[in-house]
């Protein structure tokens, strides 16, 4: 049920607290640790995640060398302080010494653990130890009952660009926290979106490369390493030459699908593809929403008006449509006539839509509501450029900003 690992060099002490472990019978024997030092501990703490540390005061680095009186308290801080090794939930801190006991009381205060007295006169430190061992037990049991409903976060966002979508993002605020999860190269970026009326968690990534895969790992990456309640791709995409979407404007997706999805045959010596897209809608409830705030060109205009750079002549617009994905960056029109054929309303085209539907509804309770929402750059022909990328890249990270704070 929950995890223990015991730091102590003294024997006897450790089996006299493994007594009171075994008095709890939903903590299995195999699932309690011992180190006796503080390089056993940092390797086991490397490997594993632990719901309860209660360590010593006292303890040598390795076997063999003389304790020190300060080192359980520098192993917290390097705790705290460490990108590698896995921070245990809940931690007690155990002395026989009363003179060890006042100097460390002061820190353990202002760190909001436990530091109690271990005396084997006396038995108020094993009823200690046995209350928090019965209610880790009983909130471990509850929050497993209660994890199809868990969010943590209540946004993430996902970029396919560090500069300038992940930038955009990142302007939006200036109380971000670079985080990495353990076990993970990816940077992450934690904050919140601060209101008057409220304010929202939110967790920030940008993927190693454009397209669907790396999309579609990295959403699956935050949506496991943070439980959001939403997960949202912002930034540049491609709009449809003809369409009402001009540059700058903002793409909401209504559905996504593959573009590419299909089979590709040989008729009577030509070359032919029968295209199978299978669409992801986008959540009812935050369609109707958007289709409210789209209407009435809410944001708009203060967004617009936030900008600082050239813009586009032509008056800031979001749409809401169908945006279908594919695996290459198109220069070509006469592919995106090919992917209009698939359905006549498409709005736009990108490279990762798709691959965030997708990881949102493939992924284990609790599942994230997906929304993509990024601005025209370019209308995927020859005089494709990446001009009005960064003006792009701030619309639509602006537009999430404001919905957010308005309708979620």
């Amino acid at each position: 049920m929950i995890t223990i690992l015991i730091l102590d060099d003294n024997i006897s002490k450790v089996d006299r607290i493994r007594e009171v472990i075994a008095g709890n019978p939903e903590i299995l024997a195999h699932d309690v640790d011992v180190a006796h030092d503080l390089i056993t501990a940092r390797d086991l703490c490397r490997s594993k995640l632990y719901d309860l540390l209660v360590l010593d005061l006292r303890l040598p680095n390795r076997k063999g060398d003389e304790p020190e009186d300060t080192a359980g308290c520098e192993f917290i801080k390097e705790l705290n302080a460490s990108t590698t090794l896995l921070k245990p939930f809940h931690i007690i801190g155990l002395t026989a010494y009363e003179d060890i006991l006042d100097k460390v009381d002061t820190f353990f205060t202002e760190e909001l653990w436990c530091v109690i007295k271990y005396d084997t006169r006396a038995t108020l430190w094993n009823r200690q130890i046995a209350a928090k061992l019965s209610y880790l037990v009983s909130s471990k049991r509850a929050l497993k009952e209660r994890s199809g409903d868990l969010f943590i976060y209540d946004i993430a966002v996902i970029t396919a660009l560090q500069i300038p979508e992940l930038r955009s993002v990142l302007d939006l605020e200036k109380n971000w926290r670079e985080t990495q999860l353990p076990h993970d190269s990816s940077i992450y970026y934690t904050g919140q979106f601060t209101g008057t009326a409220k304010n929202l968690s939110v967790v920030a990534a940008c993927a190693n490369q454009m397209g669907m895969p790396a999309s579609a790992v990295l959403a699956t990456k935050l949506i496991y390493g943070f439980r959001p309640r939403f997960l949202v791709m912002t930034g540049v995409a491609a709009g449809i030459k003809g369409g009402d979407a001009k540059l700058g404007d903002i793409l909401i997706a209504d559905q996504s699908w593959d573009y590419e999805s299909g089979k590709h045959k040989i008729i009577d010596g030509h070359e032919s593809f029968e295209p199978e897209p299978r669409s992801i809608p986008l959540s009812v409830d935050i369609k109707e929403k958007l289709q409210q705030r789209v209407g009435s060109k809410k944001y708009v205009r203060d967004i617009e008006d936030g900008w600082r750079g050239v813009k586009p002549a032509s008056p800031l617009v979001a749409h809401l449509g169908p945006v279908a994905s594919g695996a290459a960056v198109i220069q070509n029109e006469q592919i995106v006539r090919h992917v209009k054929a698939q359905n006549r309303k498409l709005i736009g085209i990108d490279m990762e839509t798709y691959g965030v539907f997708y990881a949102a509804e493939n992924c284990s309770l609790p599942r994230p509501t997906p929304i993509v929402m990024k601005s025209v750059c370019d209308f995927a022909d020859t005089q494709k450029s990446s001009e009005h990328q960064a003006y792009a890249a701030y619309t639509s990270a602006n537009y999430l900003r404001y919905f957010a704070m308005d309708a979620i």
